[in-house]
């Protein structure tokens, strides 16, 4: 008989491990400050050479091939939430460049954080990027424990789809929030809320989560729409 087939693995590789290769991602032109401008700001984008690449068994993190934070969402919406954990990263810069310059700007004898209104702001702002990083948490941890809905635990539904929807909104708004703070600074080349705001915009339509309310639905009402044709095996 032939030998079983060796189960697929998923492995930690050190980036200065002997055998491994990275070359970095192009670049598609330069900006006006000469910097050279990438063409996704949130992956590396270049390509990675494994040859007679050795690791030690203890470097394997499991039997699925693919790896958790690799698996794409697909139709079901209960994947690991790694594009909406991404997604939160934006808005939490965004806050943080926000709170840092309330701290810097003066006005009226005093930093504008002491301002009521740019003090509430900047509350609604937490109060949404916290509910949203709970949202994350709570999908990724149902991620890792499918048998929490047989227990009920958690509720039966799509919560990586849930994420997706709440969190690329909530961002695109804490991210306007953000800018405001800035005042008219906001919209400068030279500041960085416009490139918050332009990666949030990204985040929100890209992908399926133009979609994701849909698989909520769907869940909802117990009904899962048939392949497409292009999708179809």
């Amino acid at each position: 008989a032939a030998p079983a087939a060796s189960e697929p693995r998923t492995f930690l590789v050190p980036r200065d491990a002997p055998g491994v290769a990275v070359r970095e991602p192009d670049t598609f032109g330069v900006a006006a400050d000469g910097q050279s401008v990438r063409s996704w700001y949130h992956g590396r984008g270049g390509a990675l050479f494994l040859e007679h690449c050795r690791v030690p068994a203890d470097s394997a993190l499991g039997g699925d091939a693919t790896g958790p934070a690799l698996r794409a969402t697909g139709s079901s919406g209960r994947g690991t939430p790694y594009v909406e954990a991404m997604t939160l990263g934006v808005g939490r810069a965004a806050f943080e460049a926000a709170l840092d310059y309330a701290k810097l700007r003066v006005q009226g004898g005093r930093p504008i954080i002491e301002h009521q209104a740019i003090g509430a702001m900047l509350a609604e702002i937490a109060i949404k990027l916290e509910v949203a990083r709970a949202t994350v948490w709570q999908a990724a941890w149902a991620s890792d424990h499918p048998e929490a809905v047989a227990h009920r635990s958690i509720a039966d539904l799509p919560l990586q789809a849930i994420a997706r929807a709440f969190v690329s909104t909530a961002v695109h708004e804490a991210t306007l929030k953000a800018a405001e703070v800035f005042g008219a600074m906001g919209v400068m080349r030279d500041m960085p809320m416009q490139k918050y705001v332009h990666d949030a915009l990204v985040f929100l339509h890209s992908g399926d989560a133009p979609d994701a309310k849909l698989h909520i639905a769907e869940a909802l009402a117990g009904y899962r729409r048939p392949p497409t044709p292009s999708s179809a095996t």
